[in-house]
C-alpha cells in the first residue's frame, strides 16, 4: 500500500475506533461489535508498519498494537466489575451500590464516617472478582511489549525525552517532598466536606469530585458552558471543532475527558457534572485539551496529530486550568472577592498537591511493576506503600483494583506529573513577559499557538523536566 494511503487508512481507522472509545466513556450504547472492523483494520497497519515502515512509526506500531489486543481485556474487566455486585444491604437512589454509582453514594452518605467507610470497603472487597481479567490484560501487554525487549514505560520515557531512572527520580522526588503539606491539605479540605480528618474513603472521596463541594455557591452550573466558551474566545482561541457533552448518564464515566475522535476537526469534551465548581474546573482543564487538539496544523504528519506524549498535552490542559488560580482572572471572569479567590486559591494548591501525591504514587507503581515485572498481588501491596508514603493515608491494597491508571498499569499520569513541571518554566516566562495578566498578552498566546500547532512535534527543555525553583505555584499571587 503506498505511504499516502496508509496514514489515510490510518486516520479512518483510528477515528472510528475512536469514536467508539469515546461513546463508551460518555455513557452511550455501544455494541461490542462495533470495535471490531477498526481494531481490525488498525491492527493489519500496525503489522504492516512493523514489518516495514518508517523507523518513526515503530514505536507508536508497537504501542498502538499493544492497545488495539488490550480492547477484548478492557471489556472483559468491565463485565467483571459489573456481574458482581455488592451487597444489596447498601444501596443509592433505590439501586445496589456498585463501582458504577459510588460517586452518587458517597454523596448521599458523606455525614456518616460509618456508612462511607462501609461502602468504600464494600466496593473495594467485590472488586476482587475482576482480578483475573486484570491479570490477563496485564499479561497480554506484557506479551505484546516485551517481544521488542520494550515495556510501555520505556516507550513513554523515550517520546518524554529523558530517561527512565530520571523519570522514577522525579516520581519520587515531587511525592516525597509534598506528603507533609498535602496530607494537612487533604485533612483541612476533608473537615470542610466530611466534618473530619481525611481517612481512605474520604480522600476517594474528594479525589472524585467532592472536593469540588466548598467553592460550588461561587459558580452558576447553568452558565458554565456558554461562560466558558466565551472566555475561551476572548482569549483568542476557537473552538468550532469542538462539542461539550454535559448530559447526566448512569454508565458515563464520574469525571470529565477530552477526546479527539479525529485531528483537528472533530473533538468532543465530556463532563460528568458533580457541582458548579466542579463542572468549571472541568470544563477549563478539557477545552485546555480541546484547543490543543482541534488547533494543531491540519497538515501534520498522523503521528504529530495523533501520537502525542502525555506530558506535552497535559501541559495545554493544566495551563488553561490554572487560569483558575489567577486572582485577576477570577476577579474579572467570575466577580469573585478577595475572601472567594483566596479560597480558590487554598484548593487550587492542594491539586497540585494531589498530582504529585495520587498520580505520582500511581506512576511510580505502574513504573516499578513493569520494570521488575510484578504480580499483581505485588502490585497492589506497592501502589498501597506508595500511596502511603506520598499522602499519609493508608488504603487498602485492594483499591489498586479501582484506580483506573494503576489497574491497567498505564504509565499515563507520569505525565501529568511532567506537566506540571513544563508549565512551571513556561509560566515564569509568560509572567516575565506579559506581566500580571501574561494571558491577556499577544506574545504569550503567539507562543501558546505555535506550541499548539506543532503537535507531537513540541520538544521541551530538558530543564523543564524538573519543577522550577519556585514550582510554578499557581496559588501564588502574582507580584
Amino acid at each position: 500500500m503506498p505511504w499516502d494511503n496508509v496514514e489515510a487508512a490510518l486516520e479512518a481507522a483510528t477515528a472510528a475506533l475512536n469514536a467508539c472509545l469515546c461513546d463508551e466513556e460518555a455513557g452511550l450504547p455501544v455494541a461490542p461489535e462495533a470495535y471490531a472492523a477498526p481494531a481490525a483494520a488498525l491492527s493489519g497497519l500496525y503489522a504492516q508498519l512493523l514489518a516495514g515502515g518508517p523507523e518513526a512509526y515503530r514505536l507508536f506500531a508497537i504501542e498502538g498494537q499493544a492497545e488495539v489486543r488490550r480492547l477484548g481485556h478492557d471489556q472483559a474487566v468491565y463485565a467483571a466489575l459489573d456481574t458482581y455486585r455488592p451487597a444489596v444491604k447498601l444501596t443509592v437512589d433505590g439501586q445496589p451500590l456498585t463501582w458504577r454509582n459510588w460517586k452518587s453514594y458517597e454523596r448521599a452518605c458523606a455525614g456518616s464516617a460509618t456508612a462511607l467507610q462501609a461502602g468504600f470497603d464494600e466496593v473495594v472487597a467485590h472488586s476482587v472478582h475482576a482480578t483475573p481479567a486484570l491479570e490477563a490484560r496485564i499479561e497480554q501487554a506484557r506479551a505484546d511489549y516485551g517481544a521488542y525487549g520494550l515495556t510501555p514505560v520505556h516507550t513513554f520515557a523515550a517520546r518524554e525525552g529523558l530517561g527512565v531512572p530520571e523519570l522514577r527520580a522525579l516520581l519520587v522526588r515531587v511525592g516525597q517532598a509534598g506528603q507533609a503539606a498535602f496530607k494537612a491539605a487533604a485533612d483541612r479540605l476533608s473537615g470542610q466536606v466530611f466534618g473530619r480528618s481525611a481517612g481512605p474513603a474520604e480522600l476517594r472521596g474528594l479525589y472524585l469530585n467532592l472536593m469540588y463541594a466548598p467553592g460550588a455557591p461561587m459558580f452558576t452550573a447553568e452558565a458554565a458552558v456558554p461562560e466558558a466558551l466565551a472566555a475561551f474566545r476572548r482569549l483568542g482561541f476557537a473552538l468550532e471543532a469542538v462539542t461539550v457533552d454535559v448530559e447526566d448518564r448512569p454508565r458515563k464515566y464520574p469525571g470529565a475527558f477530552c477526546w479527539p475522535v479525529r485531528v483537528p476537526g472533530d473533538v468532543r469534551v465530556s463532563v460528568r457534572t458533580a457541582t458548579a465548581h466542579h463542572l468549571v474546573d472541568m470544563l477549563y482543564h478539557e477545552l485546555g485539551h480541546a484547543v490543543h487538539f482541534s488547533g494543531i496544523d491540519a497538515g501534520r504528519s498522523f503521528l504529530d496529530r495523533y501520537w502525542i506524549a502525555s506530558g506535552t498535552h497535559e501541559v495545554f490542559s493544566t495551563l488553561f486550568e490554572w487560569l483558575l488560580a489567577e486572582p485577576l482572572f477570577l476577579e474579572e471572569q467570575f466577580g469573585l472577592n478577595a475572601a472567594e479567590v483566596d479560597q480558590l486559591l487554598e484548593f487550587a494548591a492542594f491539586k497540585r498537591l494531589l498530582t504529585g501525591a495520587w498520580l505520582g504514587a500511581a506512576a511510580l507503581t505502574v513504573l516499578d511493576a513493569w520494570l521488575e515485572a510484578q504480580p499483581w498481588p505485588v502490585v497492589e501491596a506497592a501502589f498501597a506503600a506508595n500511596m502511603l508514603a506520598f499522602t499519609g493515608v493508608a488504603l487498602p491494597a485492594g483499591f489498586a483494583r479501582l484506580e483506573p491508571f494503576t489497574a491497567a498499569l498505564s504509565i499515563y499520569p507520569a505525565g501529568y506529573v511532567l506537566a506540571e513541571a513544563r508549565l512551571g518554566h513556561w509560566l515564569e516566562h509568560w509572567r516575565a513577559q506579559g506581566g500580571a495578566a501574561w494571558w491577556r498578552s499577544p506574545a504569550v498566546v503567539a507562543d501558546i499557538r505555535a506550541h499548539v500547532r506543532a503537535g507531537g512535534a513540541v520538544r521541551w527543555p530538558a530543564a523543564w523536566n524538573e519543577p522550577p525553583a519556585a514550582a510554578g505555584n499557581p496559588a501564588a499571587r502574582a507580584p
